[in-house]
């Protein structure tokens, strides 16, 4: 089922509150049992939706190392299977391979030729995929070419079997994340908040936090619960905790509350965080 069909029991349940079906004190969320319910069901549905997400590009990302290995890894054809996956995805920035020694040999969209025949060894993930020959998704990272971005790496082995270089698409986890919790957070009063298992936040409806580390971020230095969260979810794929924190575009200290769950590639894992004020 898509995340999408997950939602509709939340979709009946605000309705119901809208329209005064449901007594007063419940449509305020006043009830923590309702809200709690509401707020995992939500959580469920953008999880859903972001790991198919990643999944989608994940699949992409193969079939077009499978595709390059069987003809080559720069040339018109090369780039148009570079084309084919940096137009396969709304979330998607780049697409390049590049050789065993790192070197970039084709680069798709346009914007990204200026770093072919780069070497891209200073990066780790690049280190990591030549190293390695395995998939991968990397941390969030400053592009070679400028922005920031995260990368999902595939090996590309010839046709018999020779290991000859990697494709790598980079792309945006806010725009990949945001239709989602977009719509999720237009169902009810709660916000997402989505970030690396080490703390570093990919997505927030307060643009200024997006790409901030929790840990030794001033931000953050005053709030003591958060830091605590962040080392609880560092190692716990999901759970419930509460924190107090800024209202999102205010200065004003509210007791919030969360729960979290994992989304995951290559061992690489994320935490989505469903967030609301308690009342």
């Amino acid at each position: 089922m898509t995340g999408s069909g997950h939602l509709l029991p939340v979709i009946v349940i605000l309705a119901l509150l809208g329209a005064g079906c449901i007594h007063a004190p419940v449509a305020n969320y006043e009830i923590p049992v309702v809200r709690h319910h509401i707020m995992q069901q939500l959580l469920h549905g953008v999880t859903e939706n972001i790991q198919a997400s990643l999944y989608t590009l994940d699949l992409t990302c193969s079939e077009a190392a499978d595709t390059l290995g069987s003809t080559t890894l720069s040339g018109p054809r090369a780039d148009a299977v570079l084309e084919r996956v940096a137009s396969s995805h709304p979330s998607v920035l780049t697409a390049i391979t590049y050789d065993t020694n790192g070197t970039v040999l084709a680069a798709e969209p346009a914007s990204a030729k200026v770093i072919i025949g780069q070497s891209l060894l200073d990066q780790e993930q690049v280190r990591q995929a030549v190293g390695t020959r395995k998939p991968l998704m990397s941390g969030y990272f400053t592009l070679a070419q400028g922005g920031e971005g995260v990368a999902i790496a595939h090996p590309i082995f010839s046709g018999d079997g020779e290991f000859i270089g990697v494709i790598s698409t980079t792309f945006s986890p806010h725009m990949l994340i945001a239709p989602a919790a977009g719509d999720a957070m237009a169902y009810a009063p709660f916000i997402f908040n989505i970030a690396q298992a080490d703390g570093r936040i990919l997505f927030h409806p307060d643009p200024s936090l997006v790409g901030k580390p929790t840990f030794n971020e001033t931000t953050f230095a005053r709030f003591p619960g958060i830091l605590d969260l962040a080392h609880r979810y560092s190692t716990e794929h999901s759970g419930y905790a509460t924190f107090s924190f800024y209202r999102t575009g205010t200065d004003l200290f509210v007791e919030k509350e969360t729960f979290w769950d994992t989304v995951s590639l290559h061992g690489t894992e994320w935490r989505v965080m469903v967030i609301a004020e308690r009342v």
